[in-house]
């Protein structure tokens, strides 16, 4: 076992900002009073202090490099509160971007209820956010959200003008994902909004990196000044005001099978345990649920059996967890921690982990960001995520690592990296800050054009190679070309004729797809294919296979098509899955059963699963099934993440070719997969609460199959159905009135021919909503009523969506 520690005694240093050699503090007496109130603390640390008066005291763009656990989330609100002395409350907009949902959520609470007294008013913008939530962001001065959630609004932009007008302020956190597969989001999306928010302000903040020169040389230093490169401040590990060692261990490993590396990492977990036990709390982060369950007993069982520590671990009588396991562990000092547990026990187990009743948590990465310990472990360098085995991001390295030594609560921290042996290098280059951030833009550069043209970004050409000369991959590209391998045939070629080279590639692959087009005045446009394309996100290729796609598709064609999208390329058929595939394949629930030869790639495991879901399907049961149940909910995560997005394309794209057939197979399959249960079924029954499979047999047996059949019943029918008591069966009547019930009648008002022959049909369409109330949501979602008219030969007559 070979450790790598960096020692916290170099000399400080400060790139990019020429200073003293020591800043002396700046107390928050410095600002005014009901500013300084939101400040826990007397004065600013160093680092802090050094940055004052750039982020205070003037509007120039600024890029901090600043280790985890430093102080860097009161640079952000230095900034925004000269955002408020420069600008009047309501006239003015602040984003802050940052790579999860978690962490903007953390944000969102924190300022929430420190800033408020500022009257800032905060929104929280994610893909899950709700129709009433878009309202409370659109009434916000701080909107919070992820790159993929800003990218997907800023792609509407004009449609909200007024919002990008009163963008003052743009703060991003972790901008050192740049480097990730998600970077490329990020990269376009600040790229955009330097172009439709020219005067905003841009403040990034990274964790130590090699190359945080090249981040403030793309945001430039104002919008006046782009040619000069963002003020930039780099500081050592020395700046963090809790020193933190960070030890990387490397073990020799014969397999990459994750079980054998959790039981090699278990086995040597005794070991780092003995080494830097301080008798202080201690997180270990595991790669999946089962794992922070299974690491929890073995170290009640042995480790903590053994040491003093647990008789001050004891939890107090009286106290439960709802989790049985949970609650016997706890009582060892041990506890686990995970997103499957609920809400109470969760909250219990940090409240005691805080107040010492535990001292060790075994954990996945949705533990709370705010969580303090001394020592924390992360335990292998893989985990599951997006229901794949994957190797940490180096953002969430550094979010897990922050949890150790964190300033009010300790003054001296632990991490601790267990990998293998050949990754060991690679992490010491990481922490050490080492590893240089690259651009990830050119990997979807086609999918991204499309957009900026669909955005007037880029109207030719030349337009285009100043779009991307305004992105991170053009600064990248003048220094290390030959890491993007963009068909570089020849070292004396400049870096024009690449970015040449690049831009027309890209603009003749989507003219030549029709996807974008030239118009009258020799701009380019996109099409209905071309904005759709970049409305709902859709990879070039899966685009390619929805144009070309035939007429007159059945719903069984539709989920082929579907399946086959580049989106889902990640889901696999793992060791032993084909033969659940197969048996989940001949069930009663699977609508469109697949060939068995057909099971071999990821389209079939992917229409297996939308059908298995819609169809309410019970899973085999067999020794091992077990695990593949598992798989399939994770995986179902990732499809239903993007199959949403990829039928509403379908739509827009068929209604387009005048399809009619098509577009009513897929409204329908839409509605199904919006609802997860087959629509014109009696299981969409099933949607309504506390109606399960028993209930739901006890209506079919009363002959009640639709929602019109459970509203027409009164409360006693409904209560004699079900075997209720009475008075329990409002409830559904309650339920069901949440549904919208429409009538729909047509009304021909004449007919005329014309000289063709061709007959011309007037007529009055009229829909009725029947509930009882005004139903304008349901599952907190706002609802549109579509309307379409076609011929029997299945042309599409018209078609029209209202709310």
């Amino acid at each position: 076992m070979r450790a790598f520690t960096p020692i916290n005694t170099a000399p400080k240093q400060i790139i990019g900002k020429a200073v003293q050699s020591a800043q002396p503090p700046i107390l928050t007496t410095a600002l005014p009073d009901r500013y300084r109130s939101i400040f826990k603390f007397p004065a600013f640390n160093e680092m802090q202090s050094i940055c004052f008066s750039t982020l205070y005291q003037s509007d120039v763009n600024a890029v901090i490099s600043s280790p985890t656990g430093s102080g860097k989330t009161a640079l952000f609100e230095l900034a925004m509160l000269r955002t408020l002395v420069s600008e009047n409350l309501g006239n003015f907009k602040i984003i802050y971007i940052a790579p999860t949902k978690s962490l903007c959520y953390e944000r969102c609470q924190d300022w929430s209820a420190r800033l408020a007294v500022l009257g800032l008013k905060f929104g929280f913008l994610t893909g899950d956010t709700s129709a009433e939530e878009v309202a409370t962001v659109k009434q916000a001065d701080v909107i919070i959200t992820t790159p993929e959630k800003w990218d997907s609004t800023t792609r509407r932009w004009k449609d909200c003008d007024r919002l990008m007008t009163l963008t003052k302020l743009v703060l991003i956190d972790e901008v050192h994902i740049l480097k990730d597969l998600r970077g490329a989001t990020l990269e376009v999306v600040v790229s955009r909004m330097k172009y439709i928010a020219p005067h905003a302000r841009f403040i990034a903040l990274s964790a130590t990196i090699p190359n945080a020169e090249d981040i403030a040389e793309w945001l430039g230093q104002n919008w006046n000044s782009r040619s000069i490169p963002a003020q930039l401040y780099t500081f050592g590990r020395e700046f963090r005001p809790v020193q933190l060692d960070i030890y990387v261990y490397g073990y020799p490993a014969r397999t990459a099978n994750t079980f054998q590396l959790d039981k090699l990492y278990d086995e040597r977990l005794a070991d780092v345990l003995n080494a830097h036990f301080a008798q202080k709390p201690i997180i270990i982060f595991c790669p999946t649920r089962k794992s922070t369950v299974a690491t929890a007993k073995i170290l009640a069982k042995t480790w903590m059996k053994s040491r003093e520590a647990i008789l001050a671990c004891r939890m107090d009588p009286g106290r439960h967890f709802q989790d049985y396991e949970l609650d016997d562990l706890s009582k060892s000092g041990v506890a686990y921690h995970h997103a499957g547990l609920s809400l109470q026990d969760r909250v219990m187990v940090e409240r005691l982990f805080i107040g010492r009743k535990i001292l060790i948590i075994c954990c996945t990465s949705t533990l709370s960001v705010n969580l303090p310990a001394h020592l924390v472990i992360i335990r292998g360098t893989s985990a599951w995520i997006d229901g794949q085995v994957q190797e940490y991001t180096e953002f969430d390295m550094h979010q897990m690592m922050g949890r150790a030594g964190r300033p009010q609560f300790d003054n001296s921290g632990v991490a601790v990296i267990m990998t293998t042996r050949d990754k060991q290098s690679k992490y010491e280059q990481i922490l050490c800050g080492q590893e240089v951030v690259e651009s990830c833009l050119h990997n979807h550069l086609v999918e991204h054009m499309n957009a900026e043209i669909c955005l007037k970004t880029i109207n030719d050409v030349e337009s285009g190679k100043g779009w991307l000369r305004s992105t991170f991959l053009y600064v990248r590209m003048k220094k290390n070309p030959a890491h993007y391998n963009i068909g570089i045939s020849s070292p004396s070629r400049s870096i024009e004729d690449i970015l040449d080279q690049l831009c027309t590639e890209n603009i003749v692959r989507l003219q030549e797809s029709k996807i974008v087009e030239v118009s009258d005045t020799n701009e380019l446009v996109a099409t209905i294919y071309g904005r759709s394309m970049a409305w709902f996100y859709i990879q070039f290729q899966t685009m390619l296979n929805f144009m070309n796609s035939g007429t007159g598709m059945a719903i069984s064609d539709i989920l082929t098509m579907l399946g086959q999208s580049s989106e889902f390329k990640s889901l696999r058929f793992k060791n032993g899955e084909k033969k659940f595939y197969k048996e989940i394949n001949g069930a009663a629930g699977i609508r469109y059963p697949l060939r068995v030869v057909d099971i071999k790639d990821f389209g079939a495991k992917v229409s297996l699963i939308i059908q298995s879901t819609l169809g309410r399907v019970e899973f085999p049961v067999y020794d091992g099934s077990g695990k593949h149940v598992a798989q399939l909910h994770a995986d179902k995560a990732i499809v239903w993440q993007n199959v949403q997005r990829l039928i509403r394309c379908v739509v827009d794209c068929k209604i387009h070719s005048h399809d009619g057939v098509s577009v009513r197979n897929a409204l329908e399959l839409a509605r199904s997969l919006q609802a997860e249960v087959w629509d014109n079924t009696a299981n969409v029954l099933l949607q309504l609460k506390g109606i399960g499979p028993a209930t739901l047999r006890k209506f079919l047996n009363r002959n009640i199959q639709t929602f019109a059949d459970l509203a027409s019943m009164d409360i006693l029918s409904i209560e004699s159905a079900l075997s209720l008591n009475k008075g329990r069966g409002m409830q559904y009547l309650q339920d069901v009135e949440t549904i919208p019930r429409f009538g729909v009648t047509l009304k021909a008002l004449g007919e005329t021919r014309d000289r063709s022959s061709a007959v011309k049909i007037a007529v009055q369409v009229s829909v009725t909503l029947l509930n009882k109330t005004v139903v304008k949501t349901y599952n907190r979602k706002l609802l549109t009523v579509g309307f379409l008219m076609e011929l029997s030969n299945g042309n599409l007559v018209d078609f029209r969506r209202a709310m």
